[in-house]
């Protein structure tokens, strides 16, 4: 996934998307031009998940990409470190002052506990799988302060059933979760290898964070798909 990534990041060529190909030919299209910093670039749907990251504070960003978030929480006065696996996004982000580090989230031990984890884009995926998503997320809580919270966001694929019944029946015929998918970036004539990504649709995601301890205290839509949230520990007042 990365290198392909990279490439694009590296070489990027105007009307050539970034495209993300789920295994039965589905496929939709990544913006790099807010990540490249063009002029007129509309931001992700999500950004106004940011809004609820605790200012003044701290904050990691899973999946920092060029550092994007970064910039937004700093303006906010909250001091922000951001990981990716990307080495040339994490340069991008560098070359612009802001602290990001290439680490894998599945791996890192950040330095210190923080008041806000972020995983937009869709970050709870990292985890592969929706039967490893409550460890990931027990991970990233591991990573809070006493009142801190995480911010996610992901996609509701239930609310979109209709429009992927072929391939949510061909899941469920196999005994496998539709939100589980297989996953490749295509740019131009490049292709990545395969990976395993995980939706985690609002119903999931309460499931998850109750068996981790953690409630949810914000959630907002995106449109018919998309949404984002934050989540607190149970019994804390935020």
């Amino acid at each position: 996934m990365t290198e392909i990534f990279d490439v694009a990041l590296t070489t990027p060529r105007d009307r050539t998307p970034l495209l993300v190909e789920r295994s039965d030919g589905h496929a939709s299209t990544a913006d790099l031009d807010w990540w490249l910093r063009r002029p007129g670039a509309r931001p992700p749907a999500d950004l106004p998940v940011l809004a609820w990251a605790t200012a003044p504070g701290s904050a990691l960003d899973v999946g920092c990409s060029t550092g994007r978030n970064l910039e937004y929480l700093q303006r906010r006065g909250i001091t922000a470190i951001g990981i990716d696996t990307s080495a040339t996004a994490v340069g991008l982000a560098r070359a612009e002052g802001l602290d990001a580090r290439v680490a894998d989230a599945r791996g890192f031990t950040p330095p210190h506990l923080v008041d806000t984890v972020v995983a937009l884009g869709g970050g709870l995926g990292i985890a592969g799988t929706r039967n490893n998503a409550g460890g990931f997320l027990a991970r990233l809580a591991s990573w809070l302060a006493p009142s801190g919270r995480i911010l996610v966001s992901s996609v509701d694929w239930t609310a979109t059933a209709d429009q992927h019944r072929t391939w949510i029946d061909a899941a469920r015929a196999q005994g496998r979760w539709p939100g589980d998918v297989t996953l490749r970036l295509r740019y131009g004539t490049s292709a990545g290898e395969q990976f395993s990504w995980t939706w985690i649709d609002p119903g999931t995601l309460a499931d998850l964070a109750d068996n981790t301890g953690l409630r949810i205290v914000f959630q907002r839509r995106f449109g018919p798909a998309w949404y984002g949230a934050a989540l607190a520990r149970a019994g804390t007042g935020r």
